[in-house]
């Protein structure tokens, strides 16, 4: 299982297979019972936790990119758990 934390830019990526997509989707929903999804085009926006985050599974290399700094931390928190 891959849960790995990418710098992109300024933003965080968290980047995962698809069993990590599975453990970090079920984690994510557990511990933040807040999240919420919305749909644009290929593109899903999710939020938890106050933070905003773009979610994409291209090419079957699903990732959670962070907005803001906040959400940095938040990234880095669900990384630790899977490290």
């Amino acid at each position: 299982m891959k849960v790995e934390l990418m710098q992109v830019g300024a933003p965080q990526s968290l980047e995962m297979d698809r069993d990590g997509l599975q453990a970090v989707r079920a984690y994510l929903k557990q511990t933040y019972p807040d999240l919420k999804t919305r749909t644009s085009g290929i593109v899903t926006f999710v939020s938890f936790a106050g933070s905003e985050f773009i979610f994409e599974n291209e090419w079957d290399e699903p990732y959670l990119l962070a907005a803001t700094a906040e959400g940095d931390d938040l990234l880095r928190g669900v990384q630790n758990r899977f490290s």
